[in-house]
């Protein structure tokens, strides 16, 4: 009975070991690899995160992110952006310099995909952007 015993013991005793050599190396793998580094983000989760970045006042991260959703296609990035571009450092600071031909430009492709705004937008741009001989500014 007592051999029994510690055969059992013995076993459960390997199995803990095994499990811990086991969890270890886990948790080794996992630091290895850089936070998110397999995570893809879709146009609409960046949008999101634009905005939380808005919120927070990080405006580069801000600019960066409606950057890569705009460029995905997604139309309210596109509109967000260009708003973002027209205010530049007025509303945003240092991070995010005023170009109106890049808005313009995010404008357009917003207005492609059924934008109101953007098309409203884009008739107060081509407004300012008109220079005195009739040809726009930005071509």
């Amino acid at each position: 009975m007592a051999s029994e015993l510690n055969q059992i013991t013995s076993w459960s005793l390997r199995w803990r070991i095994f499990l811990s050599g086991a969890l270890c190396l886990v948790a080794a793998l996992s630091a290895a690899q850089p936070p998110g580094a397999n995570i893809v983000l879709h146009a609409d989760q960046r949008f999101q995160l634009a905005l939380e970045a808005q919120a927070a006042r990080d405006y580069r991260t801000m600019l960066e992110e409606l950057r890569q959703a705009a460029a995905e296609d997604s139309a309210e990035a596109q509109e967000m952006l260009g708003m973002v571009l027209l205010a530049g450092s007025t509303l945003y600071g240092t991070e995010v310099k005023a170009d109106r031909c890049e808005a313009r430009r995010w404008m357009l492709r917003a207005a492609s995909q059924g934008s109101d705004t953007a098309r409203v937008q884009l008739t107060f741009l081509n407004r300012l952007r008109q220079s005195p001989s009739g040809r726009n500014a930005c071509e």
